[in-house]
């Protein structure tokens, strides 16, 4: 709606009131900068809260995690985080359920391979995935197995539930077999992702940047869906010893 249209700048026989309603137009002004303003540092807080709990859960983990440190990291208050979560653990969740955000939707117009790859270089790479995060939280798996499993429950599972959705649209559209296992499929991409991270730390800059398309293309090439021929029946496109060796090689860095 337009101003005028309001009566602040006059224009119509009943102006005044209106005018009167909403103030001065300086004042209407200052109430949307300051409104925008305050709108801004509170997302600014939010991500700083947000991050700073990442960063205290993978120093600490569970049992040294402190609010108290949260917001020293965070240059905000005790009182600022409680007025947005109710307690320790529900910050703790929130946070972790923060790392699947990004996650890449399924696109079904694109090729299984295409998902999975995009999906999965995601997770190898991507700031926002906690690339370089978890790789720290599963490496205090045994000494922090609390923090451990609230990890897999919030973070890792979404995503492979993600990855089977994609298996199950490739097998409806005849890209996969039939009688693909998607739970195992799942694991054998998903897994070798999350280790190749903790070997690499963080897969952001290290490692070999076509590791995510080998790893899929590999794995794709013994689901297919079985070809019959003259009788004999076999996997299509069944992998040469020598793409083995190649994906052998997958598994070390440049």
């Amino acid at each position: 709606m337009h101003f005028v249209d309001l009566g602040i700048f006059g224009g119509s026989a009943d102006g005044e009131a209106r005018h009167n309603r909403w103030g001065h137009p300086f004042a209407v002004w200052c109430h949307v900068y300051c409104f925008y303003v305050a709108r801004q540092r509170s997302e600014e807080v939010d991500e700083a809260i947000v991050s700073s709990t990442l960063a205290v859960i993978a120093d600490r983990g569970i049992e040294g995690f402190s609010v108290e440190e949260v917001a020293s990291r965070a240059s905000v208050g005790k009182a600022t985080i409680y007025r947005r979560y109710a307690d320790r653990n529900e910050l703790i969740n929130s946070a972790l359920e923060t790392l699947n955000d990004d996650l890449p939707a399924i696109d079904r117009q694109a090729s299984t391979a295409t998902v999975l790859v995009d999906m999965l270089e995601w997770v190898r790479t991507s700031r926002t995935s906690g690339a370089e995060l978890l790789p720290r939280i599963f490496a205090q798996a045994k000494s922090n197995p609390q923090l451990f499993q609230l990890c897999h429950e919030r973070v890792i599972v979404p995503r492979w539930e993600r990855v089977q959705e994609a298996l199950r649209l490739g097998i409806e559209r005849g890209e996969l077999a039939e009688d693909v296992d998607v739970e195992i499929t799942a694991s054998m991409l998903v897994s070798p992702v999350l280790m190749y991270n903790i070997i690499n730390s963080g897969g952001r800059k290290n490692g070999r940047k076509d590791f995510v398309s080998r790893l899929v293309a590999q794995a794709l090439a013994g689901l297919a869906p079985v070809e019959t021929v003259e009788g004999h029946t076999d996997r299509a496109g069944r992998p040469s010893r020598r793409t083995t060796r190649r994906l052998r090689r997958a598994l070390t860095t440049d």
